[in-house]
């Protein structure tokens, strides 16, 4: 055995032990050494495990885990496999771990430990909730032409195999108009309609949609309001009982920071007889009869990234992230060959900012040329939206990094 597995094995072994002890205890543990200021330095980058030089601006699409979360998991992995069986059957102590997470999550959220699952993805909690519904044929779903495909494919599905009918609403790119949207959208509800599904912030240009108006809407005419959170959860600040959504799905492997491959659904008791997904037919527990076992480390990487993001404070991260964001916004009006799409600083902007490239460059072209000449990394907008391009700062980044961002594209753009 090669000596490097035996030193790792044996680092993982003490910090796994010590670690997962101190997790079943009453109160989730954190390190003594960490310091929610030191997210907010440069300094604050050693926390996490990014390549030396790369400027990461792609939280959106996958947000990197901290060194704590990364900790956490191999622990958990460690020591689950020293005792598969007995870990998880015998003792059940991986049980409770996994319930110490949905209960940390109910917390960030703002609802009951019985109304959270821990899932694989926001396309995961999607379809779960979508599955669960089971819609009959002429049943109409509205949505928006602006919805990610992870939080629209559940609704093709069910159009596709089940005959619901599915209808939108234009939200065209640069139109920021929350009074437009609820118009539109109570014009295109029919006497069929039981669904409303939208994004909480839209991922092609962050806008912030009025969900709270929405679901209020919804509720009056006896409609389900469905929000696909991907880009919320671990960004701003959400309470789904302030929202007055029926169900919620988000990611654990964005702004959360969580292990890949994790996220979080909110079902409200309200509807659990209306919205009855099958993998939850025996419990919402992590594990149950109807699930089986999941990703188990994962699900403890994760409560550890929600109680960094709980102890940091909300508040102070969607303070962080939409200083930066307006850095960003400003920094852009003074390059003439952009467009920017996202919402100015106001109750529409979320930390996601989308600007568009004229027609003569190419945005994913553009993107490469960003990552391999200057090691940013930002997002293409799919094109089927715009030509376009979205950064989305985090807690890890800094004004000097924003202000580096602002020279590269006035390099590459003015």
């Amino acid at each position: 055995m090669p000596s490097s597995w035996n030193h790792r094995r044996t680092f993982l072994g003490a910090m796994g032990t010590t670690f997962i002890g101190s997790m079943i205890s009453k109160s989730w543990p954190l390190s003594s050494s960490y310091s929610s200021k030191q997210t907010h330095t440069l300094e604050g980058k050693d926390e996490y495990l990014f390549e030396n030089g790369l400027l990461y601006f792609l939280t959106a699409a996958l947000g990197p885990c901290s060194r704590k979360v990364v900790d956490a998991t191999s622990a958990a992995l460690y020591e689950l496999e020293t005792n598969p069986a007995g870990k998880l059957y015998g003792t059940g102590e991986y049980a409770s771990l996994a319930e110490k997470t949905r209960q940390s999550a109910a917390l960030l959220l703002g609802c009951n430990e019985n109304e959270i699952m821990i899932t694989r993805s926001t396309t995961d909690g999607m379809c779960a909730i979508a599955q669960g519904l089971q819609l009959k044929p002429g049943d109409r779903v509205l949505t928006t032409d602006q919805e990610h495909d992870g939080g629209l494919l559940c609704w093709k599905y069910l159009q596709k195999y089940h005959g619901v009918i599915l209808d939108y609403i234009k939200i065209p790119p640069g139109e920021n108009n929350a009074n437009e949207i609820l118009s539109r959208m109570e014009s295109a509800v029919t006497k069929e309609t039981r669904v409303i599904s939208v994004s909480h912030i839209l991922s092609s240009t962050g806008l912030r949609m009025p969900v709270e108006a929405i679901a209020e809407y919804a509720r009056s005419y006896n409609i389900l309001c469905i929000v696909d959170g991907a880009q919320s959860a671990g960004n701003i600040e959400v309470n789904v009982k302030r929202l007055g959504c029926h169900a919620y799905a988000t990611s654990g492997h964005k702004w959360l920071m969580g292990p890949k491959g994790t996220g979080l659904l909110y079902i409200s008791d309200e509807v659990s007889e209306i919205i009855s997904p099958m993998q939850y037919e025996d419990s919402r527990k992590f594990y149950n009869e109807s699930i089986g076992v999941g990703n188990l480390p994962g699900a403890i990487g994760l409560g550890m990234a929600i109680e960094i993001a709980r102890t940091t404070g909300m508040t102070s991260i969607e303070k962080h992230n939409m200083k930066l964001r307006n850095r960003i916004y400003d920094g852009l009006k003074s390059i003439q060959k952009i467009k920017i799409i996202s919402a100015p600083p106001g109750p529409l902007a979320s930390p996601l900012v989308t600007f568009e490239l004229p027609a003569t460059i190419d945005s994913q072209d553009f993107r490469i040329k960003l990552l391999e000449q200057y090691h940013l990394s930002v997002k293409m907008v799919p094109k089927h939206w715009l030509n376009g391009i979205r950064i989305s700062p985090h807690i890890f980044n800094t004004e000097k990094e924003v202000d580096r961002l602002l020279e590269i594209l006035r390099l590459e753009l003015n």
